[in-house]
């Protein structure tokens, strides 16, 4: 079945972005491991942070919503195909760090504007009173009960300032554009699946100063994936500034040319040159599939230029139907003598109809 992000943040299926907004900021306060000290609730604190924070990473994006909508959770992270007007694209959805999305909810992000004032009637039991955690334009004071003073622990260069006033660092910085990249793959790759290890190199801050930094990802391909499936890595690219958020990495698939195969949506076109004998007399074939084996296929029709047969499941993996495939298509082309006997025209005239 899935997760019922709607349900996980208490809204209605038409939630607008400011419903979203609303619900994760409060359920984002009640959740946070930080506010939890017994073992069990703050082991179920963690498990509810990040659902919440993925529920709102899914639901107030526009093209992510779209594909939850008709495919669910499942479809999302599995690299279903994009639902109509979505482009002819496919990607899969790879998560969001919850602590992430909590420190920039709260720490005066651009993309939150609106969100940033002090917290009023609506905040969670035991966030209230004096000392209370408050962001406002160019402030941020107090902290948060436990430890969650001063959001020391999260991401996105804000450790160390806990408890101080003043400007955030960095702030007003436009997000850096997702850096894109062709995720060159096999059909061999595309038909089993695998593990690609793929080395990038991005900016990042060190005490101010940006620097090259080198940062391996691991990228497991699915049985099936077809050419434009997008596999998103948010915050693993460029930093624009020290402080704020890093950009997408994303990859895209892109199927290499095949020596024995054309890849047609799920099936495979194979292309077979035999000579005119065999075209009228009947032969085996023997093609070698993508995983190593070598199928046997038996052709006893006549064939003639540019005639198909089918094998059945003997195409790619279908990546939303786990255990089925498409098929495989054999095209042939027949390869005529260039030049005969006149013995051996007669002898063909005695034993090929004339009309």
């Amino acid at each position: 079945m899935g997760k019922d992000y709607y349900k996980i943040l208490g809204v209605n299926k038409d939630a607008t972005e400011t419903d979203l907004k609303k619900a994760y900021r409060k359920l984002a306060m009640k959740w946070h491991p930080d506010k939890h000290t017994d073992a069990a609730a703050k082991k179920k604190a963690e498990e509810m942070f990040k659902d919440i924070a993925e529920a709102y990473d899914v639901l107030s994006d526009k093209e992510k919503r779209q594909i939850y909508d008709q495919l669910g959770e499942e479809g999302l992270k599995g690299g279903g195909p994009a639902p109509p007007g979505a482009g002819g694209t496919r990607f899969v959805y790879t998560g969001i760090d919850p602590n992430d999305l909590f420190g920039r909810f709260f720490s005066g992000d651009r993309e939150f504007a609106g969100f940033q004032s002090a917290f009023d009637d609506d905040m969670p039991p035991g966030f209230g009173g004096p000392g209370v955690f408050r962001i406002g334009p160019g402030m941020m004071g107090g902290g948060f009960p436990g430890n969650m003073g001063g959001m020391g622990g999260f991401p996105g260069g804000m450790g160390g300032m806990g408890g101080m006033g003043g400007g955030m660092a960095g702030m007003g910085h436009p997000r850096p554009r997702p850096y894109e990249m062709d995720l060159n793959l096999s059909l061999e790759d595309l038909y089993s699946g695998t593990t690609k290890k793929l080395k990038i190199t991005r900016t990042r801050y060190n005490n101010g100063v940006p620097t090259k930094e080198p940062k391996v990802l691991e990228v497991e391909i699915k049985p099936g994936w077809k050419d434009g499936t997008k596999i998103k890595y948010e915050g693993e690219g460029d930093e624009p500034a020290p402080g704020e958020r890093a950009g997408e990495v994303i990859f895209i698939v892109k199927s290499k040319n095949h020596q024995r195969f054309v890849r047609n949506g799920n099936h495979l076109v194979f292309r077979a040159t035999i000579p005119l004998v065999k075209a009228l007399t009947g032969f085996t074939l023997p093609i070698q599939t993508l995983d190593g084996r070598t199928l046997q296929v038996r052709v006893d029709e006549i064939v003639s230029h540019k005639s198909r047969k089918i094998v059945s499941n003997e195409g790619m993996p279908i990546s939303k139907q786990p255990g089925t495939k498409g098929d495989l298509i054999i095209e042939f082309d027949v390869s005529y003598p260039r030049s005969l006997t006149a013995q051996q025209k007669e002898q063909l005239k005695s034993l090929l109809p004339v009309a």
